[in-house]
């Protein structure tokens, strides 16, 4: 089923104030597109609109041919996978209950699991690497470790599109390059907010900048982060070059002078 995502001149806000105007992007079937900005430029707010959280002020979400703020809830809830960077509470649920939840949107009318469910659920702990600790409360895990299990609770909604809020939240350098290989692994969709421009670059086929609530580019990371880019929205001195044993993009920052900075 085609997992094309297309947003297209959304405005979004709270209050009737826009926080995100006119935000237009298409992110093709099965790739990763990086939200990128500067603190406050509204990459949470943005995000919100595809889980529904938020209501556009105006504008169109589609997923395929399907409109996304016309699907039913529960549909949105198989389409749509998410894991956000706020996202606590279930402290009493061991691993494995954490990611059965995300089988709900699947299950029939009993809420009944499966053996079909428990196949995704083991997949899903395995490929987090949540497996060895799937019998314990999240109360007794890491931060680290809690964000691993959450990912692999949308992984088990087997959905079209993964939404992921600063993803790499949390996780030891280890596990931050691991999350993000996964993600680009899985075969959906993926948008994924991220701080870091390093590893935007290095795991995303496409980067959106939001600055201001505004996107002011989408491209391939290798054309976005130019150095006029990241002084101009970043206020960062900066270049992107070939990793010299995997050749894909690095992004090198460095403070701007203290003139260019002042101005």
């Amino acid at each position: 089923m085609n997992a094309q995502l297309v947003v297209d001149g959304v405005s979004v806000g709270h209050g009737g104030d826009p926080v995100v105007h006119d935000a237009t992007l298409t992110v093709p079937d099965g790739a990763v597109l990086a939200l990128v900005g500067p603190n406050g430029s509204g990459k949470s707010t943005l995000l919100k609109t595809l889980y529904r959280v938020l209501k556009p002020l105006r504008g169109d979400l589609l997923l395929g041919a399907d409109d996304l703020l016309a699907m039913p809830h529960r549909d949105n809830a198989r389409a749509v996978g998410v894991l956000t960077q706020d996202d606590a509470g279930g402290y009493d649920f061991t691993a494995w209950e954490a990611v059965m939840l995300g089988r709900s949107p699947h299950l029939g009318t009993l809420g009944r699991p499966g053996p079909a469910d428990t196949a995704v659920v083991t997949d899903a702990l395995d490929r987090t690497g949540c497996t060895a600790f799937a019998d314990r409360p999240l109360s007794q895990l890491s931060g680290g470790e809690r964000q691993r299990v959450l990912l692999a609770r949308a992984l088990a909604q087997q959905p079209r599109v993964l939404v992921l809020d600063e993803p790499t939240n949390h996780l030891d350098p280890r596990h931050q390059l691991g999350i993000l290989r996964l993600a680009r692994n899985l075969r959906v969709t993926v948008v994924a907010a991220l701080h870091s421009l390093d590893l935007a670059a290095q795991y995303a086929d496409l980067v959106a900048v939001l600055s201001a609530g505004r996107i002011v580019a989408v491209g391939p990371p290798a054309e976005v982060f130019t150095p006029h880019l990241l002084e101009a929205h970043f206020r960062v001195d900066g270049s992107i070059v070939a990793d010299p044993v995997t050749g894909t993009p690095r992004v090198l920052l460095r403070e701007l002078d203290a003139g260019r900075a002042a101005s």
